[in-house]
């Protein structure tokens, strides 16, 4: 009794390699399989190595990057709960790029075609695409709510705690944003003052108030940036990371929730909205680099030239990832099959299709 209780043991542990729905259909079969194998072989690491690869891979597909899922029909959701997370990690480096150029375009009385068109893509795909990840964080946390009152918040605990924490810590690092805005708002000490009538000085103030905060989450360590105090570096330093455990957090409640029928059908539509709102920013950012946006060269920030080649390269990835996800989701998207009559009658019969 004792060797059989240990290779159950030993096979659970194997099996969490595996994610939950893949533990809830193969699981009982799986640990058979393990025991009956660890008779034949009490030791052998390749096996272990085996099927905690095996078991990534799967990981992998349930989070809708690859065609191993388990669950097919829940495929648009992993779909879209992946490119919200992978486009959540990069938003704030977006974000600071976009008001990088902006600030650029600004500031110059030239402004050759190309970067005006350039600038102006990387503007209308920045707003929409702020547009769509708050449209769906909304239904989600309404969804959330409506399945807590009802009392079947059980499976969405967890992530809602998640959400929440990286939620209050963003909001916190972001608390200096209405001050920062005001002396442009109010046009004191000098500031250009935002007027509506002004739709381009106002996107201009809000991009120069955007990289101030921006720069300070993006540039490690602070690099270019007056001292500031150590508690207040580490706040910046961790934004990125809670950004992502924000996009993680909402990514397993898109997986979780009960979500209307109207909702359902705009899942995948949503997937394609960002992953080609996110790739049509990296390009028209690559054009506005081409065509003379930055000056000498600098596609990030002077004090760190690599780190901007790095995070040019993630921005690159994170709309073939979201892309691939959505081509796996509709991949295994149902078809609808016609409506299909058959009449019989002393005649013969008749199909309606």
């Amino acid at each position: 009794m004792s060797t059989t209780s240990n290779d159950t043991r030993r096979a659970e542990r194997l099996l969490r390699w595996y994610p939950p729905a893949w533990r809830e259909c193969y699981g009982e079969e799986f640990v058979d399989h393990l025991e009956q194998e660890f008779a034949d072989r009490p030791i052998d690491f390749g096996r272990s190595v085996n099927v905690a690869c095996k078991g990534l891979v799967t990981r992998v597909g349930d989070a809708g990057l690859s065609n191993t899922g388990v669950n097919p029909s829940g495929q648009a959701r992993a779909a879209l709960g992946t490119s919200f997370a992978l486009i959540a990690l990069m938003v704030i480096v977006m974000l600071d790029l976009w008001s990088r150029a902006m600030g650029a375009w600004s500031s110059r009385t030239y402004h050759p075609l190309p970067v005006d068109a350039s600038t102006g893509v990387l503007t209308a795909a920045m707003g929409f695409l702020l547009l769509v990840l708050a449209a769906v964080v909304s239904v989600v946390v309404l969804c959330a709510a409506r399945q807590i009152v009802r009392g079947r918040a059980r499976r969405l605990i967890g992530p809602s705690l998640l959400a929440s924490v990286s939620g209050v810590f963003l909001l916190y690092a972001a608390r200096i944003f209405p001050s920062l805005l005001a002396p442009y708002i109010h046009g004191a000490h000098g500031f250009p003052g935002t007027r509506l009538s002004d739709p381009g000085q106002v996107i201009a103030n809000l991009a120069t108030v955007t990289w101030e905060l921006t720069q300070r989450w993006v540039a490690p360590w602070n690099q270019g940036i007056s001292p500031l105090p150590t508690a207040q570096s580490i706040i910046d330093d961790c934004v990125p990371l809670a950004m992502f455990a924000f996009g993680i957090a909402l990514a397993m409640l898109i997986r979780r929730v009960e979500l209307p029928r109207v909702s359902q059908r705009l899942v995948f539509p949503a997937v394609v909205l960002q992953s080609t709102l996110a790739a049509v920013f990296f390009l028209a950012y690559m054009a506005w680099s081409v065509f003379g946006g930055p000056s000498n060269f600098e596609y990030f920030f002077p004090e760190s030239r690599w780190l901007g080649q790095v995070y040019l390269v993630l921005l690159g990835l994170v709309p073939l990832l979201a892309v691939r996800s959505g081509l796996l989701a509709r991949r295994y998207q149902p078809q609808r099959k016609p409506n299909h009559i058959e009449i019989i009658g002393s005649g013969g019969t008749a199909q309606i299709s």
